[in-house]
């Protein structure tokens, strides 16, 4: 592809980058932030105050609830009279602290659990101050910080608090293991450099995105891979923050342009998460699909993250395609971005069907969500022209490979309907279900399927690895 070429679709995923439908108006962000404020003070102002009630808690209760200004000074006891206000700087907002979050939510679970007849110890075990304090510590005093301000975190460090390390664990069940070394302070020098430099280049090809990465985040809990791939992980359990695990692999190569676009692939779970957790009105849960990229059912909240945040990142590398000067890089990431965007075709149409079954209340409460669905076929369309420059052989071999994936995808709905559940999906047709419950007959996509049960169903994890989606079609190039 020639320089020029490539000049052009860069420029385009720029626009289509400047367009994000969650990023076009500042005021909604600030909504949001301030509304998931809200609802937290709500939620732990009520939790203290029934705490504090219980023999020998309300001291310790008055120790937590000093971190939290509305709450200090039995503040926690007028929290349905504290007047609203707005949402600070991501850096000084206790309530997207993880480390407060973790200890709040377990006295919550420990309030339940005590409700429904356990030991009053249940709840003792979630108000200790010390521990509070040592995690908190750990999170405001970072052992490096990046130029925008984002403080690094190693996870080791984590996994040694009873509260942080079952969220670690969450993001990165295998952690720790011979793949993860620890990084000494040399790690944490280069570590901290990379990050400086993909910041930078976020800022370069997607300004609004690198500006809510850094108003989204005060923490980045940092590791090293042996292995080729990096691992970039969020959860609401980890407001504020966000799990960067990157291989010796991409520190050596310097691939700054992978890691900007995954740091705002993260940044965009972040963002609609902030939106999702702090409405009024939740998605529906009972309606389910199934992923593409999980092979697996799906709520519609969890389609949509897929749905927003990975085409952020393919535009975001499509963006930084002209950085690429390498021939051979510039092939494999074209053919990254590729395979990467393929399951976008059939979740795109589930999260069109799965916005137009919402109701009223919902779409009047998050609006800015029923965008998402259109600005990632957008960003699928100009993935369509990147295909289209490619040599007639991988031309090929790519189309066979999206063939491929709905292929898939009409297995898995196979399986679903083989156990008995209904999976939405409108490229589904007409099925029949043979007498026996072995068998199903299947429309999908205009193809005719005939799947039989199988002993054993992948899951999620043994076909979420992207490298090896990437290089199937590498190799079949």
């Amino acid at each position: 592809m020639s320089a020029s070429r490539i000049d052009e679709l860069a420029c385009q995923a720029r626009l289509l980058l400047a367009s994000n439908p969650l990023l076009s108006k500042s005021a909604s962000l600030d909504i949001v932030a301030t509304r998931n404020l809200q609802k937290r003070r709500f939620r732990y102002g009520n939790t203290l105050a029934v705490v504090s009630e219980l023999p020998d808690c309300a001291a310790k209760v008055e120790a937590l609830a000093d971190y939290f200004p509305e709450l200090a000074h039995r503040g926690y006891r007028r929290v349905r009279e504290n007047p609203p206000v707005a949402a600070g700087p991501v850096g000084s907002d206790p309530y997207r602290s993880s480390a407060l979050a973790a200890w709040m939510d377990g006295l919550q679970r420990g309030l339940e659990w005590y409700a429904g007849g356990a030991d009053l110890q249940i709840v003792s075990y979630y108000l200790q101050p010390d521990l509070v304090a040592a995690d908190f510590s750990l999170e405001r005093h970072p052992v490096r910080r990046l130029a925008c301000g984002i403080g690094l975190v190693p996870i080791d460090s984590l996994t040694k608090s009873r509260m942080m390390q079952p969220r670690v664990a969450q993001c990165l069940p295998d952690y720790p293991s011979s793949e993860y070394p620890l990084p000494d302070e040399e790690d944490l020098d280069r570590i901290a450099d990379h990050l400086n430099r993909a910041v930078a280049l976020a800022a370069e090809v997607d300004p609004q995105g690198c500006r809510r990465l850094i108003t989204s985040l005060h923490t980045f809990h940092v590791g090293l891979r042996r292995d080729p791939l990096s691992s970039f992980s969020s959860s609401n359990e980890l407001p504020g923050s966000a799990i960067v695990v990157l291989s010796k692999e991409r520190l050596r190569e310097s691939d700054l342009a992978a890691t900007a676009a995954q740091l705002l692939h993260e940044a965009g779970h972040v963002l609609l998460g902030l939106y999702t957790t702090s409405a009024v009105a939740s998605l529906p849960g009972e309606f389910q699909y199934v992923s593409p990229y999980k092979n697996d059912l799906q709520t519609l909240e969890s389609i949509l993250h897929m749905a927003y945040t990975i085409p952020w990142e393919c535009a975001v590398r499509m963006a930084c395609l002209s950085f690429r000067v390498q021939p051979e890089q510039r092939a494999r990431e074209m053919a990254f971005i590729i395979a990467y965007a393929a399951r976008q075709i059939p979740l795109i149409d589930i999260a069109w069907e799965g916005i137009g079954r919402l109701g009223g209340d919902v779409l009047l409460d998050l609006p800015d969500i029923a965008a998402i669905p259109s600005w990632s076929a957008r960003v699928l369309e100009l993935v369509d022209r990147l295909l289209d420059e490619e040599p007639p052989l991988r031309r090929q071999a790519h189309h066979a490979e999206r063939q491929r994936v709905l292929d898939r995808q009409a297995w898995d709905i196979g399986q679903m309907l083989l156990r008995d559940k209904e999976p939405f999906d409108p490229r589904m047709g007409q099925r029949t279900l043979d007498g026996n419950g072995d068998c199903v007959r299947l429309w999908y996509d205009g193809r005719f399927h005939v799947i039989q049960r199988a002993a054993y169903r992948p899951t999620g994890k043994d076909y979420g690895r992207y490298a090896e989606t990437v290089g199937e079609a590498m190799e079949a190039m």
